[in-house]
């Protein structure tokens, strides 16, 4: 990759997505650990535990993900995340339970009983790719950023965000109808 703007600007659009996501989560510890629980993959009583891990582990990726010198640990843990969040929701899905909490947080999600869909799945697929640029990332001989780069990488990560919770906002939307 011989120009790093379209790199940072999805690790910073990732790191967006990972730390507002994580303060939604921190500040309803209660509601995310109930929507962990009601996936119903863990053993009773270590909802809460895996809640806190989860949200701290989010904040972490998305912190890793804003230092150039640390993109590739923050991917790959953002990854990690995604991962897992994805696999428990393919897992949900595939038992046919539907009408749970995402526990994803953030606009139009928590407490609207929005519930879950293979477009959450197809959400997560679509942040894994925004990670995947900082996870093989390596010394390549990349020009570094210029000064006049910032604008654009932060345009295009600030578009990415945008286009981001507008989707969220279109499925919650569509979840909704679809429950009526």
């Amino acid at each position: 990759m011989n120009d790093p703007v379209l790199l940072y600007a999805a690790s910073a659009a990732l790191a967006c997505v990972l730390l507002l996501g994580a303060l939604e989560k921190l500040r309803d510890m209660a509601g995310f650990a109930a929507a962990v629980s009601a996936y119903r993959l863990l053993p009773e009583g270590w909802s809460r535990a895996f809640a806190w891990t989860y949200a701290l582990a989010e904040t972490a990726a998305g912190v890793l993900l804003l230092a150039p010198s640390s993109q590739p640990e923050g991917a790959a843990l953002a990854l990690l995340l995604l991962a897992a969040a994805t696999a428990a929701l393919a897992f949900n899905l595939l038992r046919g339970h539907r009408d749970i909490d995402c526990g994803c947080g953030g606009a139009g999600r928590r407490g609207q009983g929005a519930g879950l869909s293979w477009w959450l799945v197809l959400r997560n697929a679509v942040l894994a790719l925004w990670a995947a640029p900082a996870l093989l990332a390596v010394a390549d001989g990349s020009r570094g950023l210029q000064w006049v780069d910032a604008a654009a990488v932060f345009g295009l990560a600030m578009s990415a965000v945008g286009l981001y919770f507008t989707a969220n906002h279109l499925l919650a939307s569509h979840l909704k109808l679809r429950n009526l």
